[in-house]
């Protein structure tokens, strides 16, 4: 841009219109010389503003150019083309019009490989949100289906602390009635060999044979209903003993949940009480 201001010397050094001396600080010759040292500070947006208001009360295409030179620098590609080609349209000098046609080129360029970058970026973006939005979905279904299969671990469990609970009861009321019957053989063996023992003391005391033979008789077949009734109620304890429940199903079902199980062995269920 240097180069460029120093075309500008001979606007410098010819009088400002009348119009512009009396503008005070929108003296063009002022503007040019302070955006040439903005330029050199590198403060381009600042440098191009002031050439723009030069431009106003100056109207020269070499002021355009470097406006566009400024705009250039500044990384402003839109900017920068509008100038470069506004001077294209009205610049004379032929080196400048090359320069500003290269410019409009590289910039173009530039400018496509920027939207190319940035519509990969955002569809890089889109993508990582589809996939986001995807794996969201994808717990979200997860978490339903263990909801789903923790109610009906806890439903089976409830339904088999039902059954035995009732098949408890089924067994205490078998073995209470076999309880009922132990008892009763042991009274029928008890009357039965009472009567057995009768019957021997008559068999004892019988004079007679058909006496005594009715007492042997009779002693032997109370003494075998005997024996049923006592077996009947041996047996009958033991499987009483054998069949009562010997601990009471008093706590409630446990609470099922999933649990994580070492990789490629699947998913578990883990019951707690």
């Amino acid at each position: 841009m240097r180069l460029v201001l120093v075309l500008l010397a001979a606007l410098l050094l010819a009088p400002a219109p009348a119009h512009a001396q009396r503008g005070g600080s929108r003296n063009p010759k002022e503007l040019i010389k302070q955006a040439e040292r903005l330029y050199d500070q590198k403060k381009y947006l600042e440098a191009a503003a002031l050439l723009e208001k030069a431009s106003e009360s100056l109207p020269d295409t070499r002021i355009i150019y470097n406006i566009a030179r400024a705009y250039d620098q500044a990384g402003k590609e839109t900017e920068a083309i509008s100038y470069y080609e506004k001077y294209l349209t009205d610049g004379e000098d032929a080196q400048l019009r090359k320069r500003s046609r290269l410019a409009i080129d590289r910039l173009r360029l530039q400018k496509e490989k920027e939207e190319k970058a940035s519509a990969a970026s955002e569809a890089e973006r889109k993508r990582l949100r589809a996939e986001a939005e995807a794996a969201q979905r994808r717990a979200e279904a997860e978490r339903e289906a263990a909801r789903r299969t923790d109610e009906a671990n806890q439903q089976r469990l409830k339904v088999a602390y039902e059954d035995a609970q009732a098949s408890r009861k089924r067994m205490q009321v078998t073995s209470f009635a076999l309880g009922g019957v132990a008892l009763a053989g042991v009274g029928m063996g008890t009357v039965f060999g009472l009567k057995a023992n009768g019957s021997r003391t008559e068999f004892g005391a019988a004079r007679e044979l058909d006496t005594k033979l009715a007492a042997k008789s009779a002693t032997r077949s109370n003494a075998l209903l005997a024996d049923i009734g006592f077996g009947v109620g041996v047996v009958g304890a033991v499987a009483a003993i054998l069949l009562y429940p010997k601990e009471p199903v008093t706590k409630k079902p446990g609470k099922a949940r999933l649990t994580s199980a070492p990789q490629g062995m699947g998913a578990g269920v883990e019951v707690s009480f």
